[in-house]
């Protein structure tokens, strides 16, 4: 395996979990920071891949566990990385080229994101980032020592007193790099009790974490039941999801976003961002019933059970549910106008 491989695997999974984990840091970020901005979200993005990253260079590639292969010695000396430079050198390999010294390289540089990182998200200082960065490295050469932790009978990769050195001192230069730039901030964190003003990319913000949540929900129902299906029910039938399946998870993905906004007025989304769905024409059910229809639930049936014009209507629909919010002033949006509903900080009492 090359070098940039695990280095995609570790942004593919990234990506993954980052999907899965949108909506609880969205609500996580409105609880403890009252908001949400672009430049944290791509730090802790960033956090997240640095991370799957180191691990995934820590374990691949990984031999089968059937393959013959020859178990490491540890490395206690330190001076064993500049020796096999120094070697390399003397045998007229040029100091661009020279492997021993890439290697030693490619261990400071992976964990300069983690030092910078750790001050740009937590405000920590140099000593702290060097303790984590010791730590982090410390439980990545255990890993390899202990052949993930018996998974191997013996280590595959190399455990290396030079490796702890170098990571460390990554992170104690990505810290000192995020000294230059960023200007230190208040540890405390900001009042999130004050209500705050609801703005377009708010509503937006909450209407994609509904949309988020559906697709998830449908996803994992399908997928569960297609697994039930083929390892319970019928274990010689194709893996395939069959339209069943899918229609389930669909109708239990409408379920989770139907039952909140009907029996409390707020959808998860909405919850997420901390806002509030307040009043309604009577009855107060329809109202919500007339508000749901004309959101995210219109969009859903109209695409899965509108015969061949569905898509086109479901497009149109979300298409001026998202411009209603920059026009409605209050931000309330098409739906939530309709139904006579106005959508409030859900912090104001």
């Amino acid at each position: 395996m090359d070098r940039i491989t695990p280095g995609i695997i570790a942004i593919v999974i990234g990506a993954i979990v980052a999907v899965l984990l949108f909506v609880p840091f969205v609500a996580a970020s409105y609880r403890l920071r009252g908001g949400l901005t672009v430049s944290r979200t791509l730090g802790w993005a960033a956090l997240l891949v640095s991370f799957l990253a180191i691990w995934t260079y820590t374990i691949l590639p990984a031999p089968a566990i059937t393959d013959n292969y020859r178990c490491t010695t540890p490395n206690l000396d330190l001076l064993t990385d500049l020796r096999d430079i120094l070697a390399l050198q003397h045998g007229g390999s040029s100091l661009v080229a020279n492997a021993a010294l890439q290697v030693v390289v490619l261990n400071i540089i992976f964990f300069i994101p983690l030092g910078f990182l750790l001050r740009f998200l937590f405000s920590w200082g140099v000593v702290r980032a060097t303790a984590a960065g010791l730590l982090v490295s410390l439980a990545v050469e255990t890993t390899q020592l202990t052949g993930l932790w018996g998974v191997y009978p013996c280590s595959y990769r190399l455990f290396s007193v030079g490796d702890l050195l170098h990571n460390t001192l990554g992170a104690v230069i990505g810290s000192l790099i995020a000294l230059a730039l960023l200007r230190r901030r208040a540890a405390r964190l900001p009042e999130s009790v004050a209500p705050a003003r609801i703005t377009a990319g708010r509503r937006l913000l909450g209407m994609l974490s509904d949309v988020l949540v559906f697709t998830l929900v449908s996803l994992l129902v399908g997928l569960l039941a297609s697994l039930l299906r083929v390892l319970v029910l019928a274990p010689d039938s194709a893996a395939v999801s069959d339209p069943l399946e899918t229609s389930l998870g669909i109708v239990i993905g409408l379920l989770v976003y139907l039952i909140p906004l009907l029996v409390t007025g707020t959808t998860i989304g909405e919850s997420a961002v901390l806002l509030r769905g307040e009043g309604g024409w009577s009855p107060l059910v329809l109202a919500r019933a007339v508000r749901a229809s004309l959101g995210l639930g219109g969009v859903i049936v109209s695409s899965e059970l509108v015969p061949v014009v569905g898509d086109l209507m479901a497009l149109g629909l979300a298409v001026a549910v998202v411009l209603s919010v920059f026009v409605d002033g209050e931000r309330r949006g098409l739906a939530a106008r309709a139904a006579g509903m106005s959508l409030v900080d859900a912090r104001r009492h």
